[in-house]
C-alpha cells in the first residue's frame, strides 16, 4: 500500500510541477509580449480538426458518432509514439500488456482481456489485417495517422475486432521531391536511424521510400550468465508507389519488410508465499516425500531487478537456436480506387508472410537448494530440487538453471481481398457495400526440450516435437446505410455476415509413439478424430470447424450544431473459435467455439469557448458470453498441468471515458483523458486452482464479481504543453505526459495483483521548417511496477503454480535530431 501511495503521489507531484513550470513560462511570455497575446485572434487558440476514416469514409473526429482516438503525424512525433506500448500509455480505455515479450502482445480495449486464443483487438496496417499476437507491434515510422476505434467493429472491419480496432495509416507520396532523415541516441545502447525520400517519377507516377534501423541493449541482464535479456535489433523499409493515370483513378502499391532480432522477456518466476501444504507429487520417491510447500501466491507481485533475471542467454551446447526471437516480415498491398459520378469503387489486395523462430529459457528460475521434505521451510544448500512427477523425471541439482526450453519455428501466410462500393454524393442517403475474403495458414514446429532430454531422439518419449498446421478461410459481406432523417438527426445501420472454415493437422515427430509402452507419455498423448492414439509419424486431422455469424450495429446521432454531436449505439460482437494445439490435452479439449457480446454506448463530442475547449465523453455497457478463457486441469505423473482455451467465461463490463483539450492561449494548452473500467466476471472456471484451494482447506472460489485480469479500474493522462517562438524561424515545444493507472490483477482469482503505476515522460522539441531537435526522458521517476504476469509453474518445486512476472520499461533518456530536405 505504501509503494502504491508513493507512486500516486509522484504522479500528482510531477503533474503539478509540470503545470506550474509551463504556467510560469506562459506568464513570462505574457510579460514580454502582452500586446500580442491579448490581441491574438480567437482562431489562433482553437483546437485543430483531425480527419479520420474509421467508418470507411472521410469525416472529422468530432463529427464521427463513434469513440475514436486519433494521433496525427505531428502528434506522433511530439509524443514520441514508436510502439504499441506508447499508444497504450496515452489512449483512454486501451491497456497494453506484453505477456511474453515480442512473442505475445496483448492490447486490451475496454476491459475485454484474454490470455489465450486470438486477440480481441484487431490491428490493421492501411486497412489490412495483421495476424498473430507477435505481428501487431510494429515500428511506427513514416505514419500519417493512428486511429484507435473502441467498441466492437466487426460490422465494418471483420476479424477479431471484438473489442475494437487499431489502424496504422502510412504517409502517401508527395507530388514534389523531398525527404527526411532522423537519428536518435540514448541510454542503454539506444540508437535509431530513419530516412525517407519521396517525389514524382513521371507526371502520373510518384513514390515514397523509407528505411529504419534501431538498436537497443535493453534494461535487464541475466543473473545467471550476465548476458543481455530484453535487447532489440530491428531494421526494415517500405516502398509506396502511387499511379494516377487520370484524375479519378488512383492505384497505390505498398511493400514493406523487416527483420527483428530480439531477446527474451525480462521475466522471473516468483516463489509462492502463502498457504503451506504437502505439494502434489511429493508423495512419491524417498528424497522429497511429504514435502511441505507454500501452495499459492497472495499479494502484490514484486518488481524485477535489472541485473536479476533468472534466464540463460548463452548457449551451452544442447540448444538448437540462440536465445531470443528472430522475426522476418514481408507485407504487400495493392489499393485500387475509382471515383465515378455517383459511386466510388475500391479494391484492396494484400499478401503477407512472416517467419518467427524463438527460443526462451522456459523455467525462469534456478534451483536454490529446497529442503528435502517435512515442514522445514528454509532452503538447505547442496540439496537438489524436485521436478514434476519425481522420480519419473530426475531431481534438479542445486544451482542448475538449464532444465527447460520453450522453442518453436513458425511461419504465417496471410492473403486477403476486399472490394467496396460506396456512394460519394452529398445528400440524406449514404451507403457502402463490400465483400472480403481472408486466408491464413499457420505452420508451427514446437521444439520444447531440455538439457536432460535434448533434441536427439534418445529420450523423446517425454518430449514432443509436433508440427501443427492450421488453415482459416473466411468470406464475409458487409454494408452500411446512413439516412439523415432531419438536418440534425441521422440513423446508421451496419451489418456483416461472415462464414469461416478452419482445418487442423498435427504430425508428431516422435518415433517413440509407436511403442505401446510410451503411448501415455506427454508427446504421444494426442488423438485422431476418432479418439484413437496417433502412432509413429502419423498425421491426424481434427474435424473441420465451420462458423457462420451476423454482426450488426445501429447508430443514432444528433448534431444540434457544428460543435456538438450526441450519439447512441448498440452493436453485437462475435469472434471465431478455433483449435487448441497442446500435445497433452484430450480430444474434447481440442476445440473452442466463438465468443459473443452485446454492447451499448452513449457518447457526446463538444467544442466550447469559441472552439478553444474540446470535451468528449462516453459511457458503455458490455454483456460478454461464451468467453474464451484459459482452462487448466491438474497434471498427472507423465504430463504437466494442461492448459487450453475453453468457453466457460461470462463477464459484464461498463465504464466511462472522458477526453479534454483546452487551448488557453495560442501558446499554452492542457489535454487529458480519464477512463473508468468496471470489468468483472459473472462466471469463470479454474479446475487447477480449485484443487489447490481444497488442498489448503479453503472453500471453493466464487468468481462472480472478480476483476478481469490486467484491467485497472482507473486510468488517466494529463499533458500540459507550451509552445513559443525563439527566433530565426524556430519554435520550442515543451510537454509532459503524466500517466497513471490503478492496481490490476494477474489472474481471475484476484489473489495476486499489480500495484498502481505512475509514469512521467518529458519532451522538449526545437524545430523549424527543416530542422527538428527533441530531447526526451521516458519514465523520469523510473517506476518499476510490472504490468505483465501469468500463472506459471515452478519447475524446481513440484510445479506449484506461481506468477511469472515481466519487468517494466525503465527510465530512458536520449536525443533525436532530424532534417527535412
Amino acid at each position: 500500500m505504501g509503494h502504491s501511495t508513493a507512486r500516486t503521489g509522484r504522479a500528482l507531484f510531477a503533474a503539478s510541477v509540470a503545470l506550474a513550470a509551463l504556467a510560469a513560462a506562459q506568464a513570462a511570455q505574457a510579460q514580454t509580449g502582452a500586446r500580442a497575446a491579448n490581441t491574438a485572434s480567437a482562431s489562433g487558440a482553437q483546437v485543430g480538426e483531425v480527419v479520420v476514416t474509421a467508418r470507411k469514409r472521410t469525416e472529422t473526429l468530432q463529427q464521427a458518432p463513434v469513440a475514436i482516438d486519433a494521433f496525427p503525424a505531428q502528434e506522433i512525433k511530439s509524443a514520441k509514439i514508436e510502439r504499441l506500448a506508447d499508444l497504450g500509455k496515452l489512449t483512454p480505455g486501451l491497456v497494453y500488456t506484453p505477456l511474453f515479450g515480442a512473442q505475445n502482445q496483448l492490447p486490451i480495449i475496454r476491459g475485454a482481456a484474454q490470455t489465450f486464443g486470438q486477440l480481441n483487438v484487431g490491428v490493421f496496417l492501411d486497412g489490412v489485417y495483421l495476424s498473430g499476437k507477435a505481428g501487431v507491434d510494429l515500428e511506427l515510422n513514416d505514419l500519417e495517422r493512428v486511429e484507435v476505434v473502441k467498441g466492437p467493429q466487426s460490422a465494418l472491419y471483420g476479424r477479431n475486432t471484438f473489442a475494437g480496432a487499431i489502424n496504422y495509416i502510412t504517409k502517401r507520396p508527395s507530388k514534389t521531391f523531398g525527404g527526411y532523415a532522423e537519428g536518435t541516441v540514448g541510454e542503454h545502447g539506444l540508437y535509431k536511424g530513419i530516412v525517407s525520400v519521396e517525389g514524382p517519377i513521371t507526371d502520373t507516377l510518384r513514390f515514397r521510400v523509407g528505411a529504419y534501423d534501431r538498436h537497443f541493449d535493453g534494461w535487464y541482464k541475466s543473473a545467471i550468465d550476465g548476458g543481455k535479456v530484453d535487447f532489440t535489433e530491428v531494421r526494415g523499409g517500405q516502398l509506396t508507389l502511387e499511379w494516377q493515370p487520370v484524375g479519378n483513378v488512383l492505384a497505390t502499391l505498398r511493400v514493406s519488410g523487416s527483420h527483428e532480432d530480439s531477446g527474451q522477456p525480462p521475466s522471473n518466476l516468483i516463489r509462492t508465499n502463502a498457504y503451506p501444504a504437502v505439494a502434489p507429487g511429493s508423495s512419491v520417491g524417498p528424497l522429497f516425500a511429504g514435502a511441505t510447500r507454500n501452495i499459492l501466491f497472495v499479494g502484490e507481485v514484486p518488481s524485477i531487478p535489472k541485473n536479476g533475471i533468472l534466464v540463460n542467454t548463452k548457449r551451452s551446447g544442447y540448444e538448437l537456436n540462440k536465445y531470443g526471437q528472430q522475426v522476418d516480415n514481408l507485407r504487400t498491398s495493392l489499393d485500387l480506387r475509382w471515383d465515378l459520378d455517383a459511386i466510388t469503387i475500391e479494391s484492396i489486395s494484400a499478401y503477407a508472410h512472416r517467419t518467427d523462430v524463438y527460443q526462451f529459457d522456459a523455467d525462469n528460475t534456478v534451483c536454490d537448494g529446497l529442503p528435502p521434505g517435512g515442514a522445514n521451510a528454509k532452503p538447505v544448500p547442496g540439496n537438489a530440487c524436485p521436478s514434476f512427477g519425481y522420480p519419473f523425471a530426475p531431481a534438479i541439482p542445486n544451482g542448475a538453471s538449464n532444465f527447460g526450453l520453450s522453442s518453436a519455428d513458425e511461419s504465417f501466410l496471410d492473403m486477403s481481398q476486399e472490394l467496396r462500393v460506396s456512394s460519394n454524393r452529398s445528400g440524406p442517403l449514404q451507403w457502402l457495400l463490400g465483400a472480403n475474403y481472408y486466408y491464413n495458414r499457420t505452420n508451427s514446429l514446437s521444439l520444447s526440450f531440455s538439457a536432460a532430454y535434448p533434441y536427439d531422439g534418445t529420450k523423446a518419449a517425454f518430449y514432443g516435437f509436433p508440427r501443427t498446421i492450421t488453415e482459416t478461410k473466411a468470406f464475409s459481406q458487409f454494408g452500411s446505410l446512413s439516412y439523415k432523417l432531419l438536418d440534425t438527426l441521422t440513423i446508421t445501420g451496419e451489418l456483416r455476415h461472415e462464414t469461416e472454415r478452419d482445418t487442423y493437422t498435427q504430425a508428431p515427430n516422435n518415433p517413440a509413439c509407436a511403442s505401446a509402452a510410451n503411448a501415455s507419455q506427454a508427446s504421444c498423448f494426442v488423438f485422431n478424430g476418432d479418439g484413437s492414439v496417433a502412432t509413429a509419424g502419423q498425421t491426424f486431422n481434427l474435424p473441420e470447424l465451420n462458423f457462420d455469424f451476423w454482426t450488426p450495429r445501429l447508430i443514432v446521432d444528433y448534431k444540434p450544431s457544428r460543435d456538438h454531436t450526441l450519439y447512441a449505439s448498440v452493436a453485437r460482437g462475435e469472434k471465431s473459435g478455433g483449435f487448441n494445439s497442446a500435445t497433452n490435452i484430450t480430444l474434447a479439449e481440442r476445440t473452442y467455439m466463438p465468443e459473443k457480446s452485446w454492447n451499448y454506448e452513449l457518447g457526446s463530442k463538444n467544442r466550447f469557448l469559441d472552439r478553444s475547449l474540446l470535451l468528449n465523453g462516453d459511457v458503455y455497457y458490455t454483456d460478454w458470453t461464451d468467453q474464451q478463457v484459459a482452462c487448466t486441469e491438474p497434471g498427472t505423473a507423465s504430463s504437466t498441468n494442461r492448459t487450453y482455451v475453453c468457453n466457460t467465461g461470462q463477464a459484464r463490463i461498463y465504464g466511462l471515458e472522458l477526453e479534454a483539450v483546452w487551448r488557453l492561449t495560442p501558446n499554452f494548452s492542457i489535454s487529458g483523458n480519464y477512463a473508468y473500467t468496471h470489468a468483472r466476471y459473472k462466471k469463470f472456471r479454474d479446475d487447477l486452482l480449485q484443487g489447490y484451494v481444497a488442498l489448503v482447506g479453503l472453500p471453493p472460489i466464487n468468481f462472480d464479481g472478480k476483476h478481469i485480469p490486467y484491467v485497472p479500474d482507473h486510468k488517466f493522462v494529463i499533458t500540459p504543453r507550451y509552445t513559443m517562438s525563439v527566433g530565426s524561424g524556430f519554435e520550442l515545444e515543451t510537454r509532459a505526459d503524466v500517466s497513471y493507472q490503478s492496481k490490476s490483477y494477474v489472474r481471475a482469482d484476484n489473489m495476486a495483483y499489480f500495484g498502481d503505476k505512475a509514469v512521467v515522460d518529458l519532451r522538449a522539441t526545437l524545430s523549424n521548417d527543416r530542422w527538428r531537435l527533441q530531447v526526451f526522458a521516458d519514465n523520469v521517476f523510473d517506476d518499476d511496477t510490472p504490468v505483465a504476469a501469468v500463472r506459471f509453474y515452478d519447475a524446481v518445486n513440484y510445479y506449484v503454480p506461481a506468477p511469472l512476472v515481466t519487468g517494466a520499461d525503465r527510465r530512458e533518456v536520449g536525443v533525436t535530431l532530424g532534417y527535412r530536405f
